[in-house]
């Protein structure tokens, strides 16, 4: 059941600890969203409304999370976790191979995050993963792509975007996986279509939702799948795009403190308020970066998750503790009063790739 919003539930975070127990946290808040989803991971838990339903797209891309979460620190009761999600995953497929959001309407986006976890799972844990199954949801996909690579139908909004280059990029590791040539190029096409997107000054055009400025959470997506794809296919022109946005995005953060919910064309911010999933991805992709050789992003990777750490929220109320909030503050624009699964998710990311840069 919801609750009325109190001091406490708005102020619940608590002081950093070592990071092994703020993932260990993380993953408590999942699996708590996992129990009313009933397998599937609950979309978010709203102070007013209470839980949302299960939430196909990030189930799917949560999987690798608790996976490495689990192989980093052996997190009790991770693995029947990703088992039963897997399984849940399974039963909401449609024939055709695609999957639904919340309003039952097939999306290539959503079908592109599930296809990233199953893609994780067809190599660690192939006994989750029933290949036909995996086939059809990136043959599925494929169907969809226009010939200049970009995805209208079954599109948010019927519109093309250029935060689908984590669709484009999930295609690619599929087609490798299952040996099949095709879906490999249909990703790359993809990818393409996004470099041909990107401002002189390292802005992506269509990165939000809507015509208004993007959130930090679909800017970061398109720094995902680009450096997904270089990972993949060792294409420099990959990497040379997602470190040119993210040079001028970490100029901008060292202005603004911290990379700040939403920015405009030129970079300059639209407010002061702060998008939590993002800033999570935000800091995985800087500890990235420094890992491929870009020393200078290990500093504004560390700010990032100092800042993430302090807004863990540490309460008594299960349904709250190791979650995230959408906003900081937590009426801010981005899922406002919500602590959404992917937020944690994107969290339990940064935390890995720190432990992994130190």
């Amino acid at each position: 059941m919801p609750f009325a919003i109190s001091l406490s539930a708005l102020g619940a975070s608590g002081r950093p600890r070592a990071d092994a127990d703020h993932v260990r946290s993380a993953v408590a808040w999942l699996k708590e969203a996992q129990r009313e989803g009933r397998g599937g991971f609950a979309h978010s838990y709203h102070l007013m409304r209470g839980w949302e339903r299960p939430y196909p797209e990030t189930t799917g891309y949560i999987l690798p999370s608790l996976r490495r979460a689990d192989a980093r620190f052996a997190i009790d009761g991770a693995a029947v976790m990703i088992a039963e999600a897997a399984r849940w995953l399974a039963s909401v497929q449609n024939p055709d191979g695609g999957f639904c959001d919340l309003g039952g309407h097939p999306q290539v986006f959503d079908t592109g995050q599930i296809l990233h976890g199953w893609n994780d799972l067809a190599v660690r844990r192939p006994d989750l993963v029933d290949p036909g199954r995996h086939a059809r949801a990136a043959r599925w996909i494929c169907a969809q792509q226009e010939p200049d690579g970009s995805f209208v139908r079954h599109a948010w909004r019927g519109e093309a975007r250029s935060y689908y280059a984590r669709v484009g990029a999930a295609l690619i590791r599929a087609g490798r996986i299952l040996g099949a040539a095709e879906i490999t190029e249909a990703g790359m096409r993809n990818l393409r279509w996004t470099l041909a997107q990107q401002e002189p000054n390292g802005f992506f055009r269509a990165m939000a939702f809507d015509a208004g400025p993007p959130f930090l959470h679909t800017m970061i997506y398109v720094v995902e799948g680009l450096l997904d794809g270089f990972d993949e296919t060792r294409d420099e022109a990959l990497f040379a795009a997602a470190l040119r946005f993210t040079e001028a995005l970490a100029a901008a953060a060292q202005r603004d403190g911290l990379p700040r919910s939403r920015y405009r064309d030129d970079f300059s911010a639209v407010d002061r308020e702060l998008c939590l999933p993002g800033l999570a991805q935000w800091a995985a992709q800087c500890f990235r970066l420094a890992g491929l050789g870009q020393s200078a992003y290990e500093a504004p990777g560390r700010r990032a998750l100092a800042a993430l750490k302090e807004r863990q929220l540490i309460s008594a109320d299960p349904r709250l503790h190791g979650g995230l909030y959408g906003s900081a503050p937590v009426w801010g624009r981005y899922m406002r009063l919500a602590v959404p699964n992917w937020g944690v998710k994107f969290l339990i990311d940064a935390l890995l790739a720190a432990t992994t840069a130190q």
